[in-house]
């Protein structure tokens, strides 16, 4: 069973609804492509870096002190503040530290307990683009809220897993229900035009995970802009302006 389809599953059975747990999974495929031993900014086809850092926390090489305080983005959540990581140790166990059902059952006590006005809507809603949008404003917030990227990574989930795999039932629609906004580009972002020499803005951070939502490995990342780029009609330059930005984000 994928990591997806699991994390799906345990989602429902904690009473998220179908759309709720797609806005989850849309996040999450954004933060970690939704693996659970994910480490920040391992782009790695084998995950190299990642499995090294687990199987330090689970033989104990790396102390509790040292994961929790090393800033390191961990987890489907990716999750990085120190007292965040350290309670994630705690309730998954170090033998634990990776399983995608045990950080799925973290995350839902983080939201029930620090998130509560979000983890109801979650329980309640139909509407898969504005989870994707409250979960990553509200629980995820990162440096640039690339919602509509996250909202085309939950559409693709939703196309690729068993929706059927949960238990809870989907609320009953309301008479007159209101229709998901259509994705749009947030132009107030103001993105920058970027190219290989300036991997320290965030809009790199945001290129990476337009990238990866899109299928797109990550091994290098330039290289994939021009692939990107040639595929969409665009000039395959490697520099990422507002046609390749729009592109992207669409």
């Amino acid at each position: 069973m994928s990591y997806e389809q699991t994390i799906y599953n345990r989602l429902r059975k904690h009473g998220v609804t179908q759309a709720g747990a797609l806005g989850i999974l849309g996040n999450w495929a954004c933060e970690s492509g939704n693996e659970p031993f994910r480490v920040q900014g391992d782009f790695n086809a084998y995950r190299t870096i990642s499995k090294a850092y687990v199987q330090d926390i689970k033989s104990g090489r790396m102390s509790a002190q040292s994961f929790q305080s090393d800033q390191k983005g961990f987890g489907l959540a990716q999750w990085t503040y120190w007292s965040r990581k350290a309670e994630m140790l705690q309730a998954c166990g170090r033998d634990r530290i990776d399983d995608a059902e045990a950080q799925t059952d973290f995350a839902v006590k983080e939201m029930k307990r620090d998130f509560p006005n979000l983890w109801q809507f979650l329980t309640q809603t139909t509407d898969v683009f504005t989870a994707c949008s409250r979960v990553c404003r509200e629980f995820e917030r990162p440096a640039v809220n690339n919602i509509d990227a996250r909202f085309a990574a939950a559409k693709r989930i939703q196309n690729e897993i068993n929706l059927d795999g949960g238990s809870e039932p989907e609320p009953a629609p309301a008479p007159t229900p209101t229709p998901a906004p259509a994705p749009t580009v947030d132009h107030s972002l103001k993105l920058r035009t970027i190219d290989k020499h300036c991997e320290s803005f965030s809009e790199f951070i945001l290129l990476q995970g337009l990238l990866l939502c899109r299928g797109y490995s990550c091994l290098n990342i330039w290289a994939d802009v021009i692939e990107f780029q040639r595929e969409n009609g665009l000039e395959a330059d490697g520099v990422v302006g507002p046609m390749t930005w729009n592109k992207l984000l669409t």
